[in-house]
């Protein structure tokens, strides 16, 4: 291989030079985005009820009975990845592009009702605007499963904001590493293509040249028996002489 691309050095140079050309394009022309998030919990009820009047029926909630602040903070995350929400949020001048997730903690630790709402987006002037709007559409989607479980009103689980939108955050993640591939995958084609193109050049030219010693033999063979038979033949004059010569004695 290393032969290959030395004796094929000028076909080798100009891919590389061409590889390094798309590849500072592409460093070049890399649009920053901007990063930004907020943290929001959810707040169990002012109030709990534990004895009623007999035949009055107990005000609770069931969604935080039956699997407590923690699933329902899930399920309101998962409820803010729906497109029908994407769409509002879009609607009044935000980004779809924004997720929402639990906050991660060590396995040890127990998971907080906590939800982290997140963006990246080239769009820096609706990062907050889109956080914003998320916040919004976090309470709505809390409110909207409460109340599909029919809790009452004064038995609803509440969102507040542990903390508002971060100021964006640019940086370009992918810039080096688009670079990089570029770089790689470009090298290794051009020196593929170069080693193929000297196989083939070295192939085609042993080829030539065993069509001409072949040509060159079959011509010398090819002489050789006219030569053993014009020496073979007695010369016509000398036959001519001798007979002159036996007529007249």
């Amino acid at each position: 291989m290393l032969k290959s691309c030395i004796r094929r050095w000028y076909v080798l140079l100009p891919l590389l030079a061409i590889v390094g050309y798309y590849a500072y394009g592409a460093y070049r022309s890399a649009i920053p985005v901007y990063y930004s998030n907020t943290i929001v919990a959810l707040a169990p009820p002012n109030s709990r009820i534990e004895h009623v009047d007999s035949g009055v029926p107990l005000p609770r909630n069931g969604l935080l009975d039956a699997g407590g602040a923690t699933m329902i903070a899930n399920m309101t995350a998962l409820g803010l990845q729906q497109p029908a929400v994407l769409d509002r949020v879009a609607a009044e001048g935000g980004l779809p592009g924004f997720w929402a997730k639990l906050i991660q903690v060590p396995p040890s630790v127990p998971q907080p009702p906590i939800i982290m709402i997140e963006i990246t987006t080239a769009n820096r002037d609706a990062v907050t605007r889109t956080l914003e709007l998320a916040t919004k559409q976090a309470e709505q989607t809390l409110k909207a499963l409460q109340q599909q479980a029919r809790v009452p009103d004064d038995q609803m689980v509440q969102l507040f904001v542990v903390a508002p939108p971060t100021p964006p955050v640019g940086g370009m993640p992918s810039r080096m590493k688009s670079t990089l591939m570029i770089l790689i995958a470009g090298a290794g084609l051009s020196i593929v293509f170069t080693v193929l193109l000297d196989v083939v050049w070295l192939r085609a030219k042993a080829r030539v040249k065993r069509r001409r010693a072949a040509a060159q033999s079959g011509e010398t063979v090819s002489a050789e028996p006219d030569a053993a038979i014009d020496d073979a033949r007695p010369p016509r004059n000398g036959a001519l002489v001798g007979e002159s010569t036996m007529e007249s004695t």
